[in-house]
């Protein structure tokens, strides 16, 4: 039926549902879901619950046109694809070493009797992207213990694998951890409020590329057009004084050297 004929019927579409659930097999990849609270010897590592509330945080911030909020969101999202890539790399390495089995031997594939399901919502795609990370890191666990009880890596091997593998997501933590919000715009920078000095303080200058909307994650909204006009419109403004103050630095060398 045609959207015309929907509104002439006076009939109307649904909201839009779909639930996500996902098995985790091993210890490693279970507690990174939960995370760890500080004890005597170790820091406190947030779960993935927390870091969707993190990259919540940081997507609001980022909807208000907040320049700081889009350069983290790039940093996640460069960190989220390059650790897939990662992990990726250690399991076919993991596959490869059972791959090597003589012939007349079979493996079936090593699962949890009883896997903990767990529904998965979270309210920005960065969030899912490090979920379906999670996942690939309890397959790689998975596989490094199977190659280890059966003779294919050695403990040391297996151990330093599992740390690889679960710092690729603890360092996407980290970075979501150290994120601050500040109630700052592009259009606050133009105009150089009271606002700029905290954020600059903790965050340093923002990117240009991050500031002029070149660099962001995909993930992210568009960015303001009205502060994309001001920012342009004072580059063109700043670029003129330059030349002026370059001309007159010229003239005024030209004049000493004739004197």
């Amino acid at each position: 039926m045609t959207d015309n004929a929907e509104k002439k019927d006076g009939k109307k579409v649904g909201a839009l549902h779909s639930e996500l659930r996902i098995d985790l097999h091993t210890f490693y990849a279970i507690s990174t879901w939960e995370g760890r609270e500080r004890g005597t010897r170790k820091d406190t590592i947030i779960g993935m619950p927390r870091f969707f509330r993190l990259v919540s945080s940081i997507n609001r911030d980022s909807l208000a046109d907040n320049p700081y909020a889009d350069a983290v969101m790039y940093q996640l999202e460069k960190l989220i694809d390059e650790a897939h890539k990662n992990v990726q790399r250690l399991l076919d390495e993991a596959n490869d070493l059972i791959a090597e089995l003589p012939s007349g031997i079979s493996l079936s594939n090593v699962v949890s009797k009883s896997p903990l399901n767990i529904g998965v919502h979270s309210h920005t795609p960065l969030g899912y992207r490090c979920v379906y990370l999670l996942v690939g890191f309890d397959q790689l666990a998975l596989k490094l213990f199977q190659a280890h009880h059966y003779g294919f890596i050695s403990r040391q091997h297996r151990d330093d694998r599992l740390y690889q593998g679960g710092y690729q997501i603890r360092k996407i933590f980290s970075a979501a951890q150290h994120y601050r919000s500040f109630p700052i715009t592009r259009r606050d920078i133009v105009l150089a409020t009271e606002t700029i000095p905290p954020a600059q303080q903790y965050f340093g200058e923002v990117d240009r590329e991050v500031l002029l909307g070149r660099k962001r994650s995909r993930f992210s909204p568009r960015v303001n057009a009205e502060s994309l006009r001001l920012l342009h419109e004072r580059l063109r403004h700043t670029s003129r004084d330059h030349k002026a103050e370059e001309s007159i630095d010229k003239q005024g060398d030209k004049d000493e050297r004739q004197g």
